[in-house]
């Protein structure tokens, strides 16, 4: 809850912040903008009245000056603005500038003025600190400039743009306020599921893995965190339960062996017994290492294999060879049982594998065929191109598997016949290890069976021809 809130927090304060300099801009933009229209509006007034009076001025030779029944078209006094006509020495002829107060007289002004410029300038009035504009033209006759036209007014445009600045001064620490409030309400809301999450997430521990947050939200960024979430639970289950599942059947497979070891010894010693009965205690002891070698070096290849540690030492080899290998490998086990081992060529190929780890492949997919074969079947050892991988396939006639413990017995431990399994020195990994070898190797492997005909186990490999 303290992260939510801190997080709460931090949003406001960037939410605040970003409004406030946006605020900030656009208010020094409509001053701005607004000024420059107040101004251009008034110059643009002067400049019309400069042109009427321009119209207006008679001169007394090179002297101009407006005639008292001209002055009407000069602006009255509520009006507030002022004429002033000045000749080509600088003498003042006309000067209407009393309405609004001691107007002073700017010399650089007018010398722009009768070097052909016209200026605007600013002036306080000293009576009561106003302010005016004045536009400051030339008067030309006859292409002569002979004098200079002012003309100006009380500037209203600083009123105009006082009272923006004082609405603006109100109105923009109470949008910010407004924005703190609004903006904690908005962050509480889209903060609220993580609320939810952090809560419901702190009940799930390992004992209850199969409990979900199941949040109704929305497909957005919070509902797709809390699905996400549902999806993480649902692996950990998965693999706690396999871990707790793998745990258990180490364990069931490490005590089997070690009672028996545990009865024979507890047996023979005690009474006196002749060398027969204790090479055949020795005997049996000597089988249950053996297989408790083999459930070590499973385990630890299993081990290995989830951990990333076996890397893949991949060459290209032909087929033929590691397949024939295998089947030479093991046929003495096949004849000490009374199976015929048969080894079927296909295509001359060649694929880009680990040899070692695809010969412990087919190593336990033929010394399973021979196990749950019965004396006097056959196991055959083929393979062919199909497209652009390899098949190995593995076929006996044995017992066969059901179908419905086809899908499972890739799984670690997993045996159809768990009595007969143990007979025979298996523990259910071969088959395991086999399919993590070929996706290892990008390929995959499946089985097809039939009860008491026989079954198939095909596995599919990339090939370099």
């Amino acid at each position: 809850m303290r992260t939510s809130g801190s997080t709460r927090v931090r949003l406001t304060l960037w939410y605040v912040v970003l409004l406030a300099i946006i605020l900030a801009a656009f208010g020094a933009g409509v001053y701005l903008t607004l000024r420059r229209a107040l101004y251009d509006n008034l110059d643009e007034s002067f400049r019309n009245q400069a042109t009427v009076l321009l119209g207006a001025i008679q001169y007394d030779g090179d002297r101009p000056s407006l005639a008292t029944s001209e002055s009407s078209s000069v602006p009255t006094d509520e009006e507030e603005q002022f004429a002033r006509i000045f000749s080509a020495s600088k003498e003042l002829t006309f000067d209407s500038s009393a309405v609004v107060g001691t107007v002073p007289i700017d010399q650089d002004a007018l010398d722009r003025a009768l070097a052909g410029k016209v200026t605007t300038r600013r002036v306080n009035i000293k009576e009561d600190d106003d302010r005016v504009r004045i536009l400051t033209s030339p008067v030309i006759r006859d292409g002569q400039i002979i004098g200079v036209l002012e003309v100006g007014g009380e500037e209203d445009v600083t009123d105009v743009l006082n009272t923006l600045l004082l609405i603006m001064g109100v109105a923009y620490p109470i949008t910010l306020a407004v924005a703190v409030f609004g903006g904690v309400f908005i962050a509480g809301r889209a903060l609220s599921p993580v609320d939810k999450i952090t809560t419901l997430a702190r009940r799930i521990t390992e004992e209850n893995l199969g409990q979900r947050l199941n949040l109704r939200l929305p497909d957005d960024e919070m509902g797709r965190l809390a699905r996400t979430f549902d999806e993480m639970i649902g692996r950990l289950d998965e693999a706690f339960r396999r871990q707790r599942q793998f745990t258990a059947d180490t364990s069931h497979e490490l005590r089997t062996p070690l009672t028996i070891m545990k009865g024979q010894i507890d047996v023979v010693l005690q009474r006196q017994r002749g060398p027969e009965d204790y090479r055949q205690v020795l005997q049996t002891v000597n089988d249950e290492v053996d297989r408790l070698i083999r459930l070590a070096g499973d385990l630890l290849t299993l081990t290995r294999a989830d951990a990333g540690e076996i890397p893949l030492a991949v060459e290209s080899i032909w087929v033929a060879g590691v397949v024939g290998g295998a089947v030479e490998h093991l046929r003495p086990a096949a004849i000490q049982k009374g199976i015929e081992l048969r080894l079927v060529p296909g295509d001359s190929v060649m694929m880009c594998v680990d040899e070692g780890l695809i010969l412990q492949l087919l190593l336990n997919l033929l010394d399973n065929a021979i196990k749950y074969t019965p004396d006097g079947g056959q196991v055959t050892a083929s393979w062919r191109l199909s497209g652009e991988s390899i098949e190995l396939s593995v076929r006996d006639t044995g017992i066969g598997i059901p179908d419905e413990h086809i899908p499972l017995i890739f799984n670690r431990f997993y045996r159809v016949d768990k009595a007969r399994s143990r007979s025979e020195g298996g523990v259910g990994l071969g088959l395991a290890i086999s399919r993590w070898i070929a996706e290892a190797h990008g390929g995959s492997i499946h089985a097809v069976s039939v009860p008491g005909e026989g079954s198939t186990i095909t596995v599919r490999l990339p090939t370099v021809r």
